[in-house]
């Protein structure tokens, strides 16, 4: 999938990646923050080392509403989202979705299996609230491809859980 980003094209289908592994994800993450222009990257604005110590961050406000709506989303309801991500999780290992090549996926995968991965899509992206613009966007840089959507989902919620422990403990604001 070509997009363009910063005025430039770049190649953003990330459902050429393997995806068996923590490799997959860190590589997407990297791949997707090496993407972001300067200007766009959170920028330490305050930095305070005494007791209570704090970092305050900048970045483009959309982009941190959006971190804050989804962290915000999840400390909400972290039982229901917890619970999801859990059953999500149980079942996609039960069904050995972890160790099937996603390029080979379609011809792998059992009618079940499709309808499962389509749900859980489908229940994740309900779940953290994501607008209709960050599924299509999903859905595009995973060339459509659900078994890496799901990934996706799941890579995130991922990195997005230590963020809300630090909300819920009080060690993080996000405003």
């Amino acid at each position: 999938m070509n997009c363009v980003a910063s005025g430039k094209h770049v190649d953003l289908d990330f459902s050429t990646y393997p995806w068996r592994g923590g490799y997959s994800v860190i590589n997407f993450f990297q791949r997707s923050y090496g993407l972001t222009n300067e200007e766009h990257k959170l920028q330490v604005s305050k930095l305070q080392y005494a007791s209570p110590g704090f970092i305050e961050l900048t970045g483009v406000i959309g982009v941190a509403a959006d971190v804050a709506t989804l962290v915000s989303t999840l400390c909400g309801s972290v039982f229901a989202i917890n619970k999801t991500y859990d059953s999500v999780v149980s079942s996609y290992h039960k069904r050995k979705l972890g160790s099937i090549n996603v390029q080979e996926a379609a011809s792998k995968l059992s009618r079940d299996d499709i309808e499962f991965v389509r749900n859980s899509v489908k229940n994740l992206s309900e779940s953290f609230n994501l607008k209709h613009e960050h599924i299509t966007a999903i859905q595009q840089i995973s060339n459509e491809n659900e078994l890496v959507q799901l990934k996706m989902l799941l890579a995130l919620y991922r990195r997005a859980e230590p963020i809300v422990e630090q909300q819920d403990s009080g060690k993080a604001r996000l405003e």
